[in-house]
């Protein structure tokens, strides 16, 4: 806040607001700053991985030319599933479908093309 802001907030005169409270304008954004990056602090400690990244960009902000950020704009690649099993009856009709493949019968029986 601006130092209007805050005499106007409290209904004084900015001047008042100086004369008064010198001090605490000029060492309270500071001491309360300090209080902040203690709690982030701790919490980076913790293992908390984005109070160490901010922890880490507030105190170090030259640390990004060494550790980039990661490309968040690649997808991760899927790793392919293996199609479903399929149950005994699928199984027994994709079977039957194709039981004349490599035999004499290969060419009496022509595969249908679709499935009824």
């Amino acid at each position: 806040m601006s130092h209007e802001a805050i005499a106007c907030a409290l209904a004084i005169s900015r001047t008042t607001l100086l004369k008064h409270f010198k001090e605490e304008l000029t060492t309270g954004a500071h001491g309360h700053r300090s209080a902040v990056l203690l709690a982030l602090e701790k919490a980076a400690l913790k293992g908390n991985v984005t109070a160490c990244r901010a922890y880490l960009a507030y105190t170090s902000p030259d640390l990004e030319a060494v550790v980039p950020k990661a490309d968040r704009s690649r997808k991760p690649v899927a790793e392919a599933k293996p199609e479903a099993a399929l149950g005994k009856k699928d199984q027994a009709q994709a079977d039957g479908m194709v039981a004349q493949v490599g035999t004499d019968w290969e060419d009496l029986l022509k595969s249908p093309q679709r499935l009824q």
